[in-house]
């Protein structure tokens, strides 16, 4: 039997088929070899930092050394990167970072089951009788929301009243509070194993003054309408509406800094909060500087408010117009006040 013959237009309709299964697997096949070659970039940078900082290690250079294995480590992470670079922190008599190192290197290779383990395990167990350790002793105050930075870096409540491990040499404690005057001291490790603390004292109040003027009016030329006539009944209402506008500012601050503390959760070590990469500790200053916003927004929006609902329940009747009028209100954590000067 003879070979029945394909249409034209059904052989068409093949090859065009055809060519558009061959299009759909190659742009599939794109992102894959797109993070193949980044992937492929990042491993060779990170292998050339890592030869350069052994060179400079064996010529006793481990300040220049470290950073190069710290950037070499975030490119392409490895069990021996990270031992080599514990061993550059303890040539710098970091050994607190030594120790966090050696320890997270022994983390990763059990998760890798790399022999090297039992390496990272011994030498973190021999610097702990060197470590030395800094407790931040707090206080917490109801309804005060405070804020601890150690080195400048955020510091979980977690690890307030606990003694933790620190490098020797200088180290600083911040402390503040919406509303509060900041305060921070500095203290000096020694070498060896010390045990310092610094006591965080309670935070002073710290004024938000706010004042509002209104020009000189003219007297009207007609007597007033009794709908809007008085200045002070409007300046009352305008400063309502300015409290409400802080009120809602703080709210949708103090959500963004929750939003961004979580994240900055989600970038730091699980066993150790104070462990962060830059991200994480990114996101925790940026978290503070919201709430620390978010509670100046709700202090200025009660001030205002306060004033908007003093001037309409002392405001004259609407045919007598105030002329000058200067309003000043004061908030401060533990209470406020209002003055009014002028004439109305």
């Amino acid at each position: 039997m003879p070979p029945r013959k394909i249409p034209v237009r059904a052989r068409r309709r093949a090859a065009a088929a055809a060519r558009l299964l061959a299009l759909t697997l190659t742009c599939a096949a794109l992102p894959s070899q797109t993070a193949h070659a980044q992937s492929a970039t990042d491993s060779a940078m990170a292998e050339s930092l890592f030869n350069e900082a052994l060179t400079l290690l064996a010529n006793q250079k481990p300040a220049e050394a470290c950073p190069k294995l710290e950037a070499s480590q975030r490119l392409d992470p490895g069990v021996g990167t990270l031992l080599y670079l514990a061993d550059c922190y303890q040539a710098l008599g970091r050994t607190a970072s030594a120790w966090a190192t050696f320890r997270e290197a022994a983390y990763m290779a059990k998760d890798r089951k790399d022999e090297r383990e039992k390496i990272a395990v011994d030498n973190a167990r021999s610097l702990e009788s060197k470590l030395s350790h800094l407790t931040v002793e707090v206080t917490p105050v109801p309804g005060v929301v405070l804020a601890i930075k150690q080195d400048g870096k955020a510091m979980s409540d977690a690890l307030w009243n606990s003694a933790i491990p620190v490098d020797p040499g200088p180290h600083t404690v911040e402390a503040s509070a919406p509303g509060k005057r900041p305060w921070s001291t500095s203290v000096n490790i020694a070498e060896g194993a010390q045990q310092e603390r610094v006591v965080v004292p309670p935070l002073e109040d710290q004024a938000i003054e706010q004042t509002v003027l209104v020009p000189p009016t003219p007297p009207p030329a007609e007597p007033a309408s009794t709908f809007g006539g008085n200045t002070q009944e409007t300046l009352g209402w305008v400063l309502l509406g300015v409290g409400g506008a802080g009120i809602v500012t703080s709210g949708v601050l103090a959500l963004l800094a929750r939003g961004d503390d979580s994240d900055a959760e989600a970038e730091c070590r699980p066993d150790n909060e104070q462990l962060c990469n830059p991200a994480g500790v990114e996101l925790g200053q940026s978290a503070h500087t919201k709430a620390t916003w978010a509670g100046v927004s709700a202090g200025v929006g009660l001030a205002a408010l306060g004033a908007g609902v003093t001037l309409l329940l002392t405001a004259p009747p609407s045919g007598e117009h105030s002329r000058d009028l200067a309003v000043s209100a004061r908030w401060n954590p533990g209470g406020g006040n209002l003055s009014f000067s002028g004439a109305w």
